[in-house]
């Protein structure tokens, strides 16, 4: 039970890309997604510039591959360029695509350009509203220890590989973005589908519009085996049943790949040909969701299951997920990703199994207007998990205010534990060292993170009398 594997394909290949040695040009290259593309681009032997809004700090990944970045966008940029590749956060109308059009420079959304570099590969795509970032670099971690040697684009910094990608000679393991249907640009020879519920309305419209773009991306996968789902989840289960095929994981006893729970970070799998122990790193049920998603595919890629385990064991988290950015004294400083109810509510409960005596106290911020309109209910039931919860302006990110939508409407819904905060309150939060263990997690998809790493460096300074 494996797939063939394409090791010697070039990593270029498709006639949608510049001819090797061409100079491509990546808008919004500091986004985590362009970020790795940019990596591996490099690495299949384009040359590679890119230019983002929010600046050049932060990117010492890829000025250590010698890939050129400029802050600000500016129609210049494309003079010697042979293809633009957007993000999906920079308009058609910017000023460099329609330059780039006048000149009859190529222009290309991420996801295209993503597709046309790995599509002539062996590809594992990770789908799903949730866990796609950690299972995408819990596989390559598993993958690269049974020396399968992949290549990763993961949508958070990897510290084990210094930045949001792995090169390598073997097959591409890549997360798969369903956000304005980025992930039907790829053809899987495998695809994982962590879980499937409403997500991006803003796109989509509603869950039967995101059910049918992840059964057509499932539908995608080249291979007899070719998908595999979460055995616990409903929209999973569904999707597995509407394609006739493939293999789940999970802690149903119907799973092919079982979980059995033994501790917060500790389990064992057991699928048809063996069991084994796995002791992870990082907290809570659904990570050992997670890694039995990563055991599973790189097992079809032909791994060997001791080799993997060795790799799960090895993986210490991705950037901003469940992220212990240090404690200091009682005090422990998270930085989380999470910005929908399912994931607040599983990064909560894995907090409170890994901290069973302390204070959680959780600083939110909502991401999208629309998102924050849709969930506000779900979200105030989600922090409600918190002994203390402050939530934050919505970020708005691509959108434009919505009459009568704002972090109100979740406090509204929530318990006395859930209050509004502005930015400058939560930052002073932590001024005062705590008299019994707690744990202070920022929260969101948004710029929170600054707010988190921020205060970190403050607590740290104060600890050290500075």
């Amino acid at each position: 039970m494996s797939v063939a594997m394409t090791d010697d394909r070039s990593l270029a290949g498709s006639s949608d890309l510049p001819n090797t040695g061409g100079h491509i040009h990546l808008m919004g290259i500091a986004g985590a997604g362009m970020r790795g593309l940019g990596v591996l681009l490099q690495h299949a032997g384009f040359v590679v510039s890119g230019c983002d809004s929010a600046g050049t700090t932060g990117l010492a990944d890829l000025a250590e591959r010698g890939i050129s970045v400029e802050t600000g966008h500016d129609p210049t940029h494309i003079r010697v360029a042979d293809l633009l590749v957007r993000s999906s956060a920079v308009s058609i109308d910017a000023d460099e695509v329609v330059a780039a059009k006048k000149h009859r420079v190529a222009v290309m959304r991420r996801a295209r350009a993503l597709g046309a570099l790995l599509n002539n590969r062996t590809l594992v795509g990770v789908a799903g509203t949730h866990g796609k970032t950690t299972i995408t670099g819990m596989a390559g971690q598993a993958a690269e220890s049974a020396g399968i040697d992949p290549v990763v684009l993961v949508g958070g910094n990897m510290p084990v590989w210094g930045g949001f990608a792995r090169t390598g000679s073997g097959p591409a393991i890549v997360e798969a973005d369903e956000y304005d249907r980025s992930f039907l640009e790829l053809d899987p020879t495998l695809a994982i589908i962590s879980s499937l519920e409403s997500e991006h309305l803003d796109i989509y419209g509603d869950f039967e519009g995101v059910y049918r773009a992840f059964v057509e991306f499932a539908e995608r996968s080249k291979d007899e085996m070719g998908l595999v789902y979460c055995a616990d989840d409903e929209g999973a289960c569904s999707l597995a049943t509407s394609i006739g095929s493939g293999l789940s994981y999970g802690f149903s006893e119907d799973a092919w790949c079982q979980v059995k729970r033994l501790g917060s970070s500790s389990c064992q799998f057991i699928w048809p040909a063996g069991s084994v122990r796995v002791n992870l790193r990082v907290p809570g049920r659904h990570n050992q969701q997670n890694a039995a998603a990563a055991f599973t595919a790189a097992l079809i890629l032909g791994g060997d299951p001791a080799a993997i385990v060795r790799g799960l064991e090895m993986f210490t988290g991705a950037g901003r997920r469940l992220e212990i950015l240090g404690t200091w004294g009682h005090l422990t400083v998270v930085d989380d990703y999470a910005h929908h109810p399912t994931e607040v509510t599983a990064s909560l409960i894995a907090l409170r199994d890994e901290f069973p005596d302390a204070h959680l106290h959780v600083i939110f911020q909502p991401h999208l207007f629309t998102r924050t309109r849709d969930f506000a209910g779900e979200f105030a039931v989600a922090l409600g998990e918190a002994d203390e919860s402050w939530v934050l302006p919505v970020y708005p990110a691509r959108e434009k205010p919505i009459d009568g939508v704002s972090e109100k409407l979740i406090v509204d819904l929530g318990g006395p534990s859930v209050a509004a905060i502005d930015r400058e309150s939560a930052d002073r939060l932590s001024d005062s060292q705590p008299n019994s263990p707690t744990v202070l997690v920022f929260m969101g998809a948004g710029d929170v993170t600054t707010l988190a790493h921020g205060v970190a460096k403050r607590v740290a300074g104060n600890a050290m009398g500075e």
